[in-house]
């Protein structure tokens, strides 16, 4: 770069958009490109400055630090000090032009040279990803389902039965065969064309009879077993089986039930409720019970209905995602995988976000991106907003499972962060329902069974 380049901002005159379409890289239609302007003079007196700077440590033979003449300040320093007073005057000129012609920047991406100038200017081209403008999709056309579910007392009791059978205890039955609800231990082999397989075997083996955990031919095979009692069956693994090698195939199983235990259940009664921490009794346990499912099953139905909903506009958005936005959540979702799996006890010392497969999370990126502009857009078009009432209610709500409530709502609303999240959840929730309201909603009940396996 010439010495007698550089900054200030002029001018500034918008370009049509520069970018050359290749195969290897598809054209970013959300690219834009502006003209920046700097004065010769304002650059050379940014050098003298810098040279000045630099001119305060210069050390040179026969000279003493700080003395060194201007003349060789020069030779040394002169293309340095030129490039940081360019960097720096090319820095404020675009900060100003993206003030002054209110650009929605997603991010810079280059500033080059650009062909033009004389000698009292320079021009560059500033490169950049523009935010896309948000178009609405047509709510009236959208079909939604808004699910809802009743929490009754056949509810509360089934949920007060899976708490019992949670505190179960069981006594070894050897006089009757094993039926569902039953804990058995089994010892068993599997052998693929009579050799045992690998993981087809294990001893002292416990499972409960009806959960599940085993495939249904062998839960079925060891109903009706006695403790003492062995049996060998055939077994056909599913097609999608997570082994490859037994997908699909007929193996062939030798079992032997080594006790059959019967659950044995806590009555509902008083004691049980305060083995639950509820001293006032069983109905005020039951009382608990119906206000904690009422809380869980309006959160869920909330997630379930939200998602429905975002798909439902997702499928209809048609501005693209800013790639620098969708690179940033990329990481971001990179960086929360590898932290599950710690959580899981997984070793994550080696793993790197760079050697993650190349587009793993862009999908999902793409999609959390756009959603995110258009409820940003929706917002703002309708004014949405969360009350302080709302605000309240809901730290209220949220403060319920606490031992002392009063104390988690006064910390949560005197706590700016907890505040802003709180009717950050509130102005989405809100703007859902704004969605649903100038949709074409119905209403759809939803079995409690179902909603709490999310099976609907």
């Amino acid at each position: 770069m010439a010495e007698n380049e550089n900054v200030q901002t002029e001018q500034v005159e918008t370009t049509e958009e520069k970018v050359e379409t290749t195969a290897e890289a598809p054209v970013n239609p959300l690219l834009r490109s502006i003209e920046l302007r700097i004065a010769q003079a304002d650059a050379l007196a940014a050098t003298e400055k810098a040279l000045k700077a630099y001119a305060k440590d210069a050390r040179m033979p026969g000279f003493r630090k700080g003395h060194v003449p201007m003349k060789q300040i020069r030779a040394m320093y002169g293309a340095r000090a030129f490039e940081d007073a360019v960097n720096e005057l090319l820095g404020k000129a675009w900060a100003e032009t993206a003030t002054k012609e209110n650009l929605k920047v997603a991010a810079l991406e280059t500033i080059a040279p650009k062909e033009g100038g004389d000698e009292t200017t320079m021009l560059f081209e500033a490169t950049y990803e523009t935010v896309p403008e948000v178009t609405m999709p047509d709510f009236g056309e959208i079909e939604l389902k808004r699910y809802t579910c009743t929490v009754g007392d056949e509810e509360v009791e089934k949920t007060i039965e899976v708490m019992r059978r949670q505190r179960a205890e069981y006594q070894a039955r050897e006089d009757r065969p094993a039926q569902a609800g039953d804990r058995v231990k089994v010892n068993f082999t599997g052998k693929k064309d009579g050799v045992e397989f690998e993981g087809g075997s294990a001893k002292d083996f416990v499972f409960e009879l009806g959960q599940g955990r085993m495939l249904p031919e062998f839960e079925e095979a060891v109903t009706g077993m006695k403790a003492g009692e062995k049996k060998t069956f055939p077994l056909t693994f599913p097609a999608d089986y997570h082994a490859e090698n037994l997908k699909g195939a007929t193996v062939e199983f030798e079992v032997e039930a080594v006790e059959v235990a019967e659950a044995v259940l806590p009555e509902v009664d008083d004691e049980f409720a305060k083995r639950l921490g509820v001293e006032a009794g069983v109905e005020a346990m039951r009382a608990d019970i119906r206000k904690n499912l009422e809380i869980e099953v309006k959160a869920r139905l909330e997630n379930a209905n939200k998602g429905r909903v975002m798909q439902a506009v997702y499928d209809r958005l048609t501005f693209p995602a800013p790639q620098a936005f969708v690179k940033s959540e990329e990481q971001a979702l990179a960086q929360q995988a590898i932290r599950d799996f710690a959580a899981r006890g997984l070793d994550t010392s080696k793993m790197n976000i760079d050697k993650l497969p190349a587009g793993l999370f862009t999908e999902q990126a793409q999609r959390r991106v756009r959603l995110s502009l258009f409820m940003q857009a929706l917002i703002a078009q309708e004014n949405i907003q969360a009350d302080d009432a709302d605000v309240r209610a809901l730290a209220e709500n949220i403060a319920t499972s606490y031992e002392k409530p009063e104390e988690v709502v006064a910390h949560i609303m005197n706590d700016k962060n907890s505040l802003n999240n709180l009717r950050a959840q509130i102005v989405e929730n809100n703007a859902t329902n704004w969605i649903f309201e100038h949709a074409k909603t119905t209403e759809e009940a939803v079995e409690f069974d179902k909603l709490m396996a999310g099976n609907f």
